[in-house]
């Protein structure tokens, strides 16, 4: 009777097994296409009158400054570093954006988010054996 249910209990840990591996198999994936994403990320914004143009990575980073050099001339150095600061802003603000928006496109649509609603088919690991059951963090 024993070896029955040990052998039932093995099929279910390696069905459970299997349905985590291919899991993995799929965050994983996601995850590097996720990285390339964000690697080569860059979102870009111009002040409302075109004077300047600022380009930011999936970090935030300046990447790139363009100033309208009429601008430069005509406008006081305080009004200008204003219109760089909100238009670094702005782009930065749609970084933010879109990074969230790949996140949630990566995440498994089934994905559960309360860990407590997971149950797995085989046995908790402390209805195993001890020479079979996870170590301890």
């Amino acid at each position: 009777m024993t070896e029955t249910a040990d052998r039932a209990a093995n099929q279910a840990l390696r069905n459970d097994l299997e349905d985590v591996y291919g899991r993995y198999e799929e965050l994983r994936s996601g995850v590097d296409e996720l990285q390339r994403s964000l690697a080569t990320m860059q979102v870009s914004a111009a002040s409302p009158e075109g004077a300047v143009h600022a380009t930011v990575n999936s970090d935030g980073d300046l990447i790139d400054l363009r100033l309208d050099p009429q601008a430069c001339r005509e406008w006081n150095v305080d009004t200008l570093a204003r219109v760089i600061v909100e238009t670094v802003q702005h782009a930065t603000a749609g970084t933010h954006r879109q990074v969230e928006q790949l996140v949630t496109t990566h995440r498994q649509p089934d994905e559960v988010t309360d860990p407590a609603q997971h149950q797995p088919a085989g046995p908790s690991h402390h209805e195993l054996p001890a020479h079979v059951r996870p170590e301890a963090a």
